[in-house]
C-alpha cells in the first residue's frame, strides 16, 4: 500500500507528522523520531530571542484523556536553535520550523534564520501568548487582519511553503482560515489547544504553575474534527480557496489518523500520544491505518480521503 503523502510539493513517506512541542527541543530527538517512523518532525516554536518559559508545573494529565499545559514557549531563540535543524535533517526526513513572534517582522527574521538553517517547511504559532494592547487582550491568531499580515510578510520573505496552526479558541475558524489563505498561506494546521482550567481541591489552587492553559489529548479529538469539518466544508462549497488542511488534535491511533482523513485532510500531526505511547506512537499508528486499508480494499490515501466530508456538505 502507498501511504506517502505530498504536502506543498514536499514528500512525506506517510502522513503522520510530529507536532510541535513535543520531542522537538534538540535534532537528535526529532531525528530519533524520525527514524521511529514519522512521515515528518515539527520543531518546538522558535522566537527571536531566548525564553524562559511558565513556573513549572508547566504539563498536567488530569485524566486518562485529558491533558493540560502552559508552557510559557520556552526556547533558546532561533540564533540558538538553527544548527538544530542539520542534526534533524540527518534522518532523510522533511523538518518543518514552528515559529511565534510579538510581530509581523519579529515573525519573518525567525522565519529567514530556520530557512536557511535547512528547514523544509515553516509553520507558523499563531495562538502565541502575545496579547495585543489595541484588542483588549487578544492573541494575534484571534484577529483575522493582524494574522493576515503576519502570513503575508513571512511569505514576502521567504522562499519554502508556510504553513499556520489555527486555535480553536476564536468567533470564527473559516474567518481565520481565510485570513491565512488571503495572507498567502501554503496549508493551515489546526487546532492547537483548546483553553482550560483544573483546580486541585485539596491544596485549593490551579494545578498549572500559569494557573490556565490549554488541553489537549483524546478529550479534543471530536472538537477538533468539527473543526477541521468547517474549513473542508467551506472549501468544498467554494466559500474558501483550496489549500491542503493538515489535522491536529487528540490523535492517537491509526483509525484517529483515518477519521481525519475521511474528512479531507492531506495529513495529521501526533502530539500528546507521544507522552503516552513514546516512541512506538508512529509504527504503532501507522500499523492500524494500514490494517484500515486493508480490510476496507483501499491502495492508497487517496481512495478515501474525503468519504465523510459529503455526508457534512
Amino acid at each position: 500500500m502507498d501511504v506517502s503523502v505530498n504536502l506543498c510539493g514536499l514528500k512525506f513517506k506517510n502522513p503522520l507528522i510530529l507536532a510541535s512541542g513535543i520531542l522537538g527541543t534538540k535534532g537528535s530527538l526529532l531525528q530519533r523520531v524520525a527514524e521511529s517512523g514519522a512521515g515528518a518532525v515539527i520543531t518546538k516554536s522558535i522566537g527571536s530571542t531566548p525564553r524562559k518559559g511558565y513556573n513549572n508545573p508547566t504539563v498536567v494529565q488530569v485524566s486518562e484523556d485529558v491533558i493540560l499545559n502552559a508552557m510559557g514557549l520556552p526556547n533558546p531563540g532561533c540564533e540558538e536553535f538553527a544548527p538544530e535543524i542539520a542534526v534533524a535533517k540527518k534522518s532523510g526526513t522533511p523538518v518543518i520550523a514552528s515559529l511565534f513572534g510579538g510581530s509581523k517582522e519579529e515573525f519573518a527574521h525567525v522565519a529567514v534564520v530556520m530557512e536557511k538553517a535547512g528547514a523544509d517547511m515553516l509553520e507558523l504559532n499563531v495562538s502565541c501568548p502575545h496579547s495585543l494592547p489595541r484588542y483588549k487582550g487578544l492573541h494575534l491568531g484571534q484577529i483575522p487582519v493582524e494574522t493576515e499580515g503576519v502570513v503575508k510578510t513571512v511569505k514576502q520573505t521567504v522562499s519554502i511553503p508556510v504553513m499556520v496552526k489555527l486555535s480553536p479558541n476564536v468567533n470564527s475558524i473559516v474567518d481565520m482560515a481565510s485570513a491565512c489563505i488571503d495572507g498567502g498561506a501554503d496549508a493551515i494546521s489546526l487546532i492547537n489547544t483548546v483553553q482550560a482550567l483544573e483546580i486541585e481541591p485539596v491544596v485549593e489552587k490551579p494545578v498549572l504553575g500559569n494557573m490556565i492553559g490549554g488541553q489537549s489529548g483524546p478529550s479534543i479529538r471530536c472538537i477538533a474534527q468539527r473543526k477541521v469539518a468547517d474549513i473542508l466544508i467551506a472549501m468544498e462549497k467554494g466559500e474558501l480557496p483550496k489549500i491542503p488542511v493538515v489535522g491536529v488534535g487528540g490523535i492517537e491511533s491509526g483509525d484517529d489518523v483515518a477519521r481525519f482523513l475521511l474528512l479531507g485532510c492531506e495529513c495529521v500531526q501526533i502530539g500528546s500520544a507521544v507522552l503516552k505511547y513514546e516512541f512506538d506512537t508512529f509504527h504503532k499508528c501507522l500499523g492500524e491505518l494500514t490494517a484500515y486499508m486493508r480490510k476496507k480494499g483501499y491502495t492508497n490515501l487517496d481512495d478515501f480521503r474525503g468519504n465523510a466530508l459529503k455526508w457534512l456538505v
